[in-house]
């Protein structure tokens, strides 16, 4: 496992990667932070490079401006930085599923397959 920072606006993203092959981003809800998809993403990580984060604001991932309203396109533009530059896979889970709705209704071209899991 590799574990990574992602500077983006008004954040900075703790991120954990495992794996190779295709990405698949995991987005989980509530309070969940990278550790508590680890299980997951070491069975996924044969077959794919998994990413796992830290949400803004939560856990490890820091917010660099005062706090404020955070909105899901907010937090679904944090995810389409870590997809990377290629297509990907994402995975969300309870509030991450919404998260990654709407980023794949903005960004269909991004997105090459997505598991809503509510």
């Amino acid at each position: 496992m590799q574990t990574r920072t992602l500077t983006v606006p008004g954040a900075e993203l703790h991120y954990e990667v495992r794996g190779s092959g295709p990405v698949l981003l995991t987005i989980l809800g509530g309070g969940s932070d990278a550790a508590m998809a680890g299980p997951l993403a070491e069975t996924l990580a044969g077959r794919y490079t998994v990413i796992t984060y830290d949400r803004r604001g939560l856990s490890r991932s820091s917010l660099t401006e005062p706090p404020r309203e955070q909105r899901v396109e907010e937090h679904a533009d944090d995810a389409l930085r870590l997809l990377g530059p290629e297509p990907g896979y994402v995975f969300g889970t309870h509030s991450g599923a919404l998260i990654a709705l709407d980023l794949q209704a903005r960004h269909p071209d991004r997105i090459l397959g997505l598991v809503a899991h509510v």
